[in-house]
C-alpha cells in the first residue's frame, strides 16, 4: 500500500477522520537540472556518469561555480535536495588538480560523520587506486591511538566533529603541520543546529580553527549546509565572521508531501483534557505497521521515546522491528539500528531529534510527531525525513493537551506558512569567550596587536586582561603566553555547563550514558530509568566516580523529578511602570535543586505516590526579566472573590488532628511567633491546598500542616488565590512567549513567586534564558510583553474549558476550581490602562 491508499483508507475511519483538523498538501514538483560546468574536472564527470549521475541540480551547479571562484559558501536549500553535492565536488575537483590539497568536514553528530564517510570514501576510492582509502578518515572519540596516527600523517580529508576539534585537534595542531598548510576547504554541515549555547561555543572554536590555520600560512574556503533558516545571511554571518554567497534556491525534484494536524479526541469537556497524545501515536504507528509503512515516530524526550516503544512492544510482543533510537544509548547500539534502518529491517522506530538531522534513511514512507518538537524549523526538519526518494509521503502532527500544541491545532497555518525561528547565538558572553581564550591561549600565544573573530584590539585585551588578573596568562615582550600545565580544553563542554557525563551500569555492564546536567533529575536514586525500553531501577548515584548504578526491575510505574528554584540579583539594568505591572531587566543568579520525584502509573499517570533526594543544587548566571504586580491590583484581585470560597470537609476527625498540630507547634503561630491561649485557639492551615488532594487523609498528615494566629492566616489564604492565578498566568506565557521570541521552547524559562525579593517582596513572574550568560531573549521580552499578554488574554477566552486545562492555564486547576477565571480576570486587569 502506498501513502496516497493509505490516505483515502484512513480518512473514511470515523474515529480518525472526526479527530483531523487540517490537511495540507505539497505538490510535487520537478527538479532544474543543469550541464556539468565547463570548470569541472574530466575525470570527475567522469565517475559521476559511471554513477548514473548526468546533470546536476541548479543549486549545485551554481554552489560549484561560486566555489572555484574562491568565495565561502552557505547552501541553504531544505531538506534532502542534495546539499551534500555542494561541498564534495568542489573539494573532488581541487584534489584532482592538487593531490596535496586537504579538506575537513565538521558534522554536528558522530552518526552523520559515519553515513557521510561511506559515499565521500567511496568516490575518493573510484578516482584512483586502493590506496585512496586511506585519503580519508573519521577522527573522532571512537578512533584507536593508531588510526589517529595514520590519519594525522596521510588523510587529505578528515571528517569529525566539533568536539573533537576543540579536543582532540586544535591543543595539538602541531602534529598536524601537514594538513594545515595544504587546508583548502573546511566543510560545515547542518549549520542550523549550531544555535544558542552550542553554537556560541562552535563560533569561538571557528575563531581558534582560523587562527591556527593562519599560523600555518593556508586561508581555507568555507562551505556551509543548512536547513531553511529565518534571517540566515544574520546568523551565518555571526557565526563565521567572513563574508560568503548565499544560495537557496532548491533544484532538486520534491514528491507530493501531505501534512496532517490530528488532535486526540477530547475525553473531558470541563477540564479540557484529551486521550493522551502518546496512546494516539500508538494507535497512528500501529496503523502503519499493519499496511507495512515504514515509519519514523518523534518524540520531544528521552522518557516519550522509551514510552511509546514499551507501548508499542507491548501490543506487539515478540516483534523484532521496532525500535528507539536517542541519546543514551551506546555508539555501537546507534550504528546497528541506523544500519537496519536504513536497509528498511526496522518498520517502525521511536526517536528524539537525533535522528532529525540528515543521515541518509532510504525511502521513508510517513513521519509522526508526538507533540510540537520546539521550534517551526525543527517541525519541517522532521517532517522531511519522509519521502526522501521522491516518493509521495505522509506526517501526522499529534497535538498534546500543551497549550503550544493546541495553539498550532487552531491555527495550523502559522506553522505551515511561518518563517522558521531565528537561530541566536552569543560568542561574545564572557562565561564562553573566556574558556576559549584560554584554549587560544595553550594552543599558540597572542600578541599584543592581534585580534579575535569581531573582536577589537581593545576588547581582546580587556578580556586577556582578566585571565592575567587571576594569573592564567603570562606576558614576555609583546606576547601574552599560557601560564600553567592544564589542558584548557579538556574541561570545557561545547554542548553544556558540564564537562563529565555519567556511565550508567547495570548488572556490571554499561548500557548508556547520561549528561552531567541531566543526570540528577533522570537518575537520581530511586529513579526509575527506561532505556530500550526495559526499566531500571537506580540504586545509587556516585557524584565522585560519575556512575549510577542500575538494577533491571519491572515496575508499574515511571518516576519525574522535582526541582525548586531561586533567585538572586546580581545586576539591575531597568526598571519600567507599564500599567499595573512594573518591569524589570537584568543578570540573575539562578539555583535550581532536584528535591523528590513523583511515582507516575504506567498507561494512566495517576499518581502512585512521592519521595525525597538529597542532592546538591546547580547554580548558573544569566540574564532575566520579570514584572511584578501592584498593590492596587492584588487588592483589586482580593476583592472580587473570583475564586470558589465553599467551605472545605476536613473529616470527622479533623477537630482531633488540629488539636494536635497546635500541640506539636506550642500553640505559636509558625509565621509571626503569636502565641495562642484556651480561650483563643489559633488556625491549623494546610500548606498545600485541602482541594488538591483526593485522600483526605492524605491532606491531613502532619507534614502538611502547620499552625497559624487568625491574621496570617487569612492572609495565607487570600494570598492563595494570587499564587494560583500567577502559575496559571506564568504557564500561559511561558507556552506562547517562544512563538513571539522566535527561539525553541526550552531556550527560555519562567517561575512565579507569590513574595518575591526581586521586586520588593511584590508577586512576580519571572523568566531567564536557560543558557548561562544569556542570549538576549529575556532582555527581547521585556519590550514585547505587552504584546504576549494580549495573545494570552484572547487565547484564555477562546478556550472552551470551565476551569482551566493544559490548553490554557495548565496544571495550575488541578490545585483548586477558580484557576481559569483567576487568570482571566488577571489578564483583564493588566491590560487596562492607569
Amino acid at each position: 500500500m502506498d501513502i496516497n491508499e493509505f490516505l483515502e483508507d484512513f480518512r473514511k475511519k470515523k474515529y480518525f477522520k472526526t479527530n483531523i483538523i487540517a490537511h495540507f498538501t505539497e505538490s510535487a514538483r520537478e527538479g532544474q537540472s543543469c550541464d556539468f560546468p565547463a570548470e569541472m574536472e574530466a575525470s570527475l564527470i567522469s565517475l559521476l556518469k559511471q554513477k548514473d549521475v548526468h546533470k546536476l541540480y541548479s543549486h549545485q551547479h551554481k554552489a560549484f561555480l561560486s566555489a572555484q571562484k574562491g568565495r565561502n559558501l552557505v547552501v541553504s536549500t531544505g531538506v534532502a535536495s542534495g546539499k551534500s553535492f555542494c561541498y564534495i565536488l568542489p573539494i573532488l575537483n581541487e584534489y584532482i588538480k592538487n593531490q596535496e590539497s586537504c579538506g575537513l568536514l565538521l558534522f554536528p553528530t558522530k552518526a552523520l560523520t559515519q553515513d557521510q564517510m561511506q559515499s565521500f570514501q567511496s568516490l575518493i576510492c573510484q578516482l584512483g587506486s586502493d590506496d585512496q582509502k586511506s585519503k580519508t578518515g573519521i577522527y573522532d572519540g571512537d578512533t584507536s591511538g593508531e588510526t589517529r596516527r595514520l590519519i594525522r600523517q596521510r588523510a587529505n580529508f578528515v571528517l569529525t566533529n566539533p568536539d573533537m576539534l576543540h579536543l582532540g585537534i586544535l591543543p595539538h595542531h602541531t602534529k598536524w603541520a601537514r594538513f594545515f598548510q595544504n587546508l583548502k576547504y573546511i566543510v560545515i554541515d547542518e549549520v542550523h543546529i549550531y544555535r544558542g549555547i552550542f553554537g556560541s561555543h562552535f563560533c569561538n572554536v571557528l575563531r581558534r580553527l582560523k587562527r591556527i590555520a593562519e599560523y600555518y600560512g593556508a586561508k581555507p574556503q568555507f562551505i556551509l549546509t543548512s536547513a531553511t533558516l529565518y534571517k540566515v545571511k544574520d546568523f551565518i554571518q555571526r557565526l563565521l565572521e567572513e563574508e560568503f554567497d548565499l544560495i537557496f534556491e532548491n533544484g532538486a525534484p520534491v514528491g507530493e508531501k501531505h501534512f496532517i494536524f490530528y488532535n486526540p479526541p477530547i475525553i473531558d469537556p470541563e477540564m479540557g483534557l484529551r486521550k493522551s497524545s502518546l496512546q494516539e501515536s500508538v494507535l497512528l504507528a500501529n496503523k502503519f505497521l499493519e499496511k507495512k509503512l515504514q515509519t519514523l515516530v518523534f518524540a520531544h524526550t528521552r522518557r516519550k521515546v522509551e514510552l511509546i516503544l514499551s507501548y508499542l512492544q507491548q501490543n506487539r510482543k515478540g516483534s523484532n522491528n521496532i525500535f528507539g533510537y536517542r541519546s543514551g544509548y551506546l555508539a555501537e547500539e546507534r550504528r546497528s539500528i541506523e544500519k537496519r534502518f536504513k536497509q528498511a529491517e526496522i518498520n517502525v522506530l521511536i526517536a528524539t531529534n537525533a535522528m532529525e538531522l540528515g543521515i541518509d534513511i532510504g525511502s521513508l514512507d510517513a513521519v509522526i510527531i508526538n507533540g510540537y518538537p520546539g521550534s517551526i524549523s525543527s517541525t519541517r526538519q522532521q517532517s522531511g525525513r519522509a519521502g526522501r526518494k521522491g516518493a509521495p509521503s505522509l506526517t501526522i502532527f499529534v497535538a498534546t493537551s500543551n497549550l503550544i500544541d493546541q495553539f498550532f491545532i487552531q491555527h495550523p497555518e502559522f506553522l505551515q506558512d511561518s518563517n522558521p525561528e531565528e537561530a541566536l547565538l552569543d560568542p561574545d558572553n564572557p562565561y564562553i569567550l573566556l574558556n576559549h581564550l584560554k584554549c587560544a591561549l595553550f594552543e599558540k600565544p597572542f600578541s599584543d596587536r592581534e585580534t579575535y573573530g569581531d573582536l577589537s584590539q581593545q576588547q581582546l585585551s580587556e578580556f586577556l586582561g582578566i585571565l592575567k588578573k587571576y594569573g592564567m596568562l603570562r606576558e614576555t615582550g609583546e606576547k601574552m603566553y599560557w601560564k600553567g600545565d592544564n589542558y584548557p580544553a579538556d574541561s570545557i563542554s561545547l554542548r553544556a555547563a558540564g564537562a563529565s557525563g555519567y556511565l550508567l551500569k547495570a548488572e556490571g555492564k554499561v548500557i548508556g550514558t547520561v549528561d552531567e546536567n541531566s543526570a540528577f533529575w533522570m537518575v537520581h536514586p530511586e529513579a526509575v530509568y527506561l532505556h530500550g525500553g526495559e526499566s531500571y531501577f537506580v540504586e545509587n548515584l556516585d557524584r565522585e566516580k560519575y556512575i549510577a548504578d542500575l538494577i533491571p526491575l519491572k515496575t508499574d510505574y515511571y518516576t519525574q523529578s522535582q526541582t525548586t528554584t531561586d533567585f538572586n540579583l546580581i545586576e539591575l539594568e531597568k526598571k519600567e511602570e507599564k500599567g499595573r505591572i512594573v518591569k524589570f531587566a537584568g543578570d540573575l543568579q539562578v539555583i535550581s535543586q532536584v528535591t523528590g520525584f513523583k511515582k507516575l502509573k504506567w498507561f494512566t499517570n495517576e499518581i502512585l505516590g512521592y519521595g525525597e533526594v538529597d542532592l546538591p543544587s546547580v547554580e548558573y548566571c544569566t540574564s532575566g526579566f520579570w514584572f511584578s504586580l501592584k498593590k492596587d491590583l492584588v487588592e483589586k484581585l482580593i476583592e472580587n472573590k473570583i475564586w470558589n470560597n465553599s467551605k472545605n470537609q476536613y473529616g470527622s476527625e479533623w477537630k482531633f488532628i488540629a488539636e494536635r498540630i497546635r500541640q506539636r507547634d506550642g500553640n505559636i503561630c509558625r509565621e509571626c511567633g503569636l502565641k495562642g491561649n484556651d480561650s483563643k485557639k489559633l488556625a491549623v492551615h494546610h500548606k498545600i491546598p485541602f482541594r488538591q488532594f483526593d485522600d483526605p487523609a492524605e491532606a491531613n498528615l502532619p507534614d502538611n500542616l502547620v499552625t497559624l494566629c487568625p491574621g496570617c492566616h487569612k492572609k495565607i489564604e487570600s494570598q492563595y488565590i494570587i499564587q494560583s492565578g500567577l502559575a496559571g498566568l506564568t504557564y500561559l506565557l511561558l507556552q506562547l512567549s517562544p512563538v513571539f521570541l522566535m527561539c525553541d521552547k526550552t531556550d527560555i524559562k519562567a517561575h512565579f513567586e507569590v513574595r518575591s525579593k526581586l521586586a520588593a517582596n511584590a508577586p512576580a513572574v519571572i523568566f531567564y534564558d536557560s543558557i548561562p550568560g544569556g542570549i538576549g531573549l529575556a532582555d527581547k521580552l521585556f519590550t514585547i510583553i505587552t504584546k504576549v499578554l494580549v495573545k494570552a488574554s484572547d487565547l484564555i477566552k477562546n478556550c472552551s474549558c470551565k476551569d482551566g486545562c493544559p490548553a490554557c492555564t495548565g496544571p495550575v486547576a488541578e490545585h483548586g476550581a477558580g484557576a481559569k477565571k483567576s487568570v482571566e480576570n488577571m489578564l483583564n486587569l493588566l491590560l487596562v490602562e492607569e
